[in-house]
């Protein structure tokens, strides 16, 4: 299957033509959202970015179905090929390394829940002037099930390191991926050399995500695996830079491959540091966790997702306290008539570790892997950009009360 980008006046007429959807009895006004289709492409993640800096956020799916990658334009969602032939990407980062206003892009190939069948390829592609032209693209590491990648700034130094998360450890098996232990690396741009995040997380990793945790210059990580939610920070410089671990939550507790968590993210509420989590591994739980005497209380808010992926904390109404925006990749089958595919959000209530969080799901008719927010249409209010295996890439406007 190949892309099919739309061009802007069909994006417009899909617009006018779909309804804005309602959030259900929300605890402030109403957040409506109208649905764009901007591609059509079975994207396993999605982001977000400026890629031709013209100050409009564009973006970026992968497939690990389809090869290649490639970035649609903003307004016209025009495509624009990065890299055409490498298969199996199953995730990337992108971070503006030199200051010229393009982004570099990190992402990993040839990927499967196998390690024998899973190469595992990271590279760096880099702009050659043109960012609408192919980019130049350089392996920098191979390692079995090379899953997610971030970046951050590990040491505080102002350049930012690649951090890389392994699916599962070499010896690893389905169903349960709970014979071996998955690591974590991290990479300096001076050189790429591999360093050691851990080398120990049981199970399955499925995100790490860059946090700005403690006060200072350094940015820390989160991990959502078979452990729960882990906390890295890291301590020293370059090549002898060591990392710490504080287990947040052990997410939910059961017999692998259901334990733990499947994501992780951060945001604020009343000023005060919230954690949302879909537990456990592509489980059906959207978890929030504030803070109270010291620990991480742990509250379940919904347990009807059935194949929960990732997650997105921001706040969608402008009332100061984050909201929760989790994706579920299953379909509907004659097996599974019941299933909840699509985007489901949850308004945060003026107490989160109390309130009750209203609930709308947006989208219902497709499966869905990712989703980031980012302003597209520059109003000032958060937008959804989504995609998954239904086939889609979708922008959900956020329309406001």
């Amino acid at each position: 299957m190949s892309w099919k980008s739309l061009t802007l006046a069909t994006v417009a007429a899909l617009a006018v033509g779909a309804p804005a959807i309602a959030a259900q009895s929300p605890s402030t006004a109403p957040i409506r959202f109208r649905t764009h289709v901007i591609a059509e492409f079975p994207g396993y993640a999605v982001l977000v970015a400026d890629f031709n800096n013209d100050g409009r956020l564009d973006v970026m799916a992968n497939s690990i179905g389809v090869p290649g990658v490639a970035w649609l334009e903003n307004p016209t969602w025009e495509r624009h090929q990065i890299i055409a032939d490498t298969r199996g990407i199953v995730n990337q980062a992108i971070a503006d390394l030199d200051g010229d206003g393009i982004p570099e892009l990190a992402f990993q190939s040839s990927f499967a829940m196998q390690a024998e069948n899973s190469e595992g390829i990271n590279w760096i592609a880099r702009s050659q002037g043109n960012p609408e032209m192919p980019w130049k693209a350089e392996p920098i590491d191979r390692w079995a099930t090379s899953h997610h990648v971030t970046w951050a700034d590990l040491d505080g130094d102002g350049a930012k390191e690649l951090v890389n998360a392994a699916l599962i450890g070499h010896g690893s098996l389905q169903p349960t991926y709970d014979q071996d232990r998955a690591s974590v690396f991290w990479y300096g741009q001076d050189g790429w050399r591999r360093g050691n995040v851990a080398t120990d997380v049981p199970g399955v990793i499925h995100r790490v995500r860059t946090v700005k945790w403690d006060p200072g210059n350094r940015e820390q990580i989160l991990l959502a695996s078979f452990e729960g939610i882990t906390l890295y920070r890291g301590s020293g410089e370059g090549a002898s830079m060591t990392f710490e671990k504080e287990v947040i939550s052990n997410g939910h507790v059961g017999a692998a491959p259901r334990l733990g968590a499947s994501d992780v993210g951060v945001g604020m509420s009343n000023g005060s540091r919230i954690v949302a989590s879909v537990e456990p591994w592509h489980g059906n739980e959207v978890v929030v966790y504030t803070k109270a005497g010291g620990s991480w209380q742990r509250r379940v808010i919904y347990d009807e997702i059935t194949s929960g992926h990732e997650i997105a904390v921001l706040d969608l109404n402008g009332d100061g306290r984050a909201d929760i925006v989790a994706n579920d990749n299953s379909r509907i089958t004659e097996n599974r008539p019941n299933g909840t595919p699509g985007v489901h959000v949850f308004f945060s209530p003026e107490d989160p570790a109390t309130g009750e969080w209203s609930y709308v799901r947006i989208e219902s008719d497709h499966a869905m892997n990712s989703c980031v927010g980012g302003d597209m249409n520059q109003d000032g209010r958060p937008d959804l950009i989504c995609t998954g295996a239904g086939g889609m890439i979708k922008w959900y406007e956020n329309l406001g009360m």
